[in-house]
C-alpha cells in the first residue's frame, strides 16, 4: 500500500517480503548510530512483524519503506510514529524519522522525503504539529529539518540524554480546548459525500453513521467541487468543508467554513452547522472562536460576515459570543459582521 510518493520516491508499507532489506538497514551499525542499536537478523523480523501489526491498530502510523521510483530499489525507511518518551507532557506528539541505506546518503532523499511526510502529516493526518528529535551530534539531519521547515526548539532530555528538538505547525489546522478543527481537501471532500464512514476510516475518527442532507450534496457535488478544482494552491481552503472533531471522542461533531476566499477589503462570510446529536453543548461558539483566531493570523482578511435566520436563536447565540454585530437585515435573514 503506497502512503504517498515524491518526484522521485515511493512510500509504502512495508511486507513479509521486505525481510532481508528491512535487516540491511536496521542491522547496520552505521545506519542506526543516532537512531536506536543495531539488530540481528531474528531481532529484525520480529520487529518487522510489529511494524507489520501496528499498521493494523494505527492505518495513518507507521514505519515505511523507502522506494527509489526509477530503478525500483529499497532506499531506507520513513516514519511517523508516536514519540517514546517519559515526559508525560508530550506522550500525544507524533514524530517523523528517515534512516537510509548509506550508499543513498547525499542524494537528497532525506529532504525530499522529510517535506513530503510533514505534508502527508498535515493533509491527510490532519495533525496539528510533527515533531522530529535528533542526537545533538547528527548535525545532517538537523540540517535536513531545518530545510524542511522544521523550527528547532530547546533541547529536551530523555534520561541523561541532551536531544534537538524540533516543531512544525501546521499552518491549516485549529486547536481549542475541546476541538480539532481541519479542512478537507478535494478527495476527503469526496468522501465525505458518500456519507458511509470511508472518511472517518481514513482520517482515523469515530464513526456514527453521519448522514447528508441531500440539498448539500447537490451543492458540493455542482460547485464546490469544481471550485476547488480550480483554486490556486491552498486557496482551497476557502471552499471546502472544515471538520469540528471532538478532540477526547475523537467524533465529528460539526461543519463550518468560508464561502469564499477573501474579497475586497479583506472581507470572508462564514457558514456553520453543528451535528443534531451534539447541539446545545457549546461546541459551534468554540469552533467560531477557533475559525476566527486562524483567520485573525491572515493579513489578507479584516472582516467576517455570517447570516442567520431571525427564528436561528442558537445560532445568533454563536456569533454574539463570538463578538459579531448585527449590520444589516434582509427578510428574515439577520448578517452580522465582526472586525478583526
Amino acid at each position: 500500500m503506497v502512503v504517498f510518493e515524491t518526484d522521485r520516491l515511493v512510500i509504502r508499507r512495508y511486507t513479509l517480503e521486505d525481510e532481508e532489506n528491512f535487516f540491511r538497514l536496521n542491522g547496520d551499525e552505521e545506519v542506526m548510530r543516532y537512531i536506536r542499536a543495531p539488530k540481528d537478523r531474528q531481532e529484525c523480523a520480529l520487529f518487522l512483524k510489529r511494524n507489520l501489526a501496528f499498521y493494523e491498530q494505527f492505518p495513518l502510523l507507521g514505519r515505511w519503506a523507502m522506494i527509489e521510483k526509477s530503478a525500483d530499489t529499497f532506499v531506507g525507511s520513513f516514519a511517523i510514529i508516536p514519540v517514546e518518551t517519559t515526559d508525560h507532557s508530550r506522550h500525544a506528539e507524533i514524530q517523523l524519522g528517515y534512516a537510509l541505506l548509506k550508499e543513498y546518503w547525499g542524494k537528497g532523499y532525506a529532504t525530499e522525503s522529510t517535506l513530503a511526510g510533514r505534508q502527508y502529516a498535515f493533509d491527510v493526518m490532519k495533525l496539528p504539529m510533527i515533531v522530529a528529535i535528533t542526537e545533538t551530534e547528527n548535525i545532517a539531519s538537523q540540517k535536513v529539518l531545518l530545510r524542511s521547515g522544521f523550527i528547532q526548539q530547546p533541547n529536551i532530555k530523555e534520561g541523561n540524554k541532551d536531544l534537538c528538538y524540533f516543531t512544525s505547525v501546521n499552518p491549516n489546522a485549529i486547536e481549542t480546548e475541546r476541538l480539532h478543527l481541519f479542512p478537507l481537501t478535494l478527495p476527503q471532500l469526496e468522501l465525505y459525500l458518500k456519507a458511509n464512514d470511508e472518511l472517518e476510516q481514513a482520517l482515523g475518527l469515530t464513526p456514527f453513521g453521519r448522514t447528508i442532507a441531500p440539498q448539500v450534496r447537490d451543492r458540493v457535488t455542482k460547485f464546490t467541487l469544481r471550485e476547488m478544482q480550480q483554486a490556486n494552491g491552498y486557496d482551497y481552503i476557502f471552499h471546502t468543508f472544515w471538520l469540528v472533531v471532538d478532540k477526547q471522542s475523537k467524533m465529528i461533531v460539526a461543519e463550518l467554513g468560508f464561502k469564499g476566499p477573501p474579497k475586497e477589503g479583506g472581507q470572508v462570510e462564514i457558514g456553520y452547522g453543528t451535528m443534531p446529536a451534539m447541539q446545545g453543548k457549546g461546541y459551534m461558539t468554540e469552533a467560531v472562536k477557533g475559525l476566527l483566531q486562524w483567520a485573525t493570523a491572515h493579513a489578507d482578511i479584516n472582516v467576517v460576515l455570517a447570516e442567520t435566520h431571525v427564528s436561528n436563536l442558537p445560532s445568533i447565540k454563536v456569533v454574539q459570543k463570538n463578538g459579531f454585530l448585527q449590520f444589516d437585515k434582509r427578510g428574515e435573514m439577520i448578517w452580522w459582521k465582526k472586525f478583526l
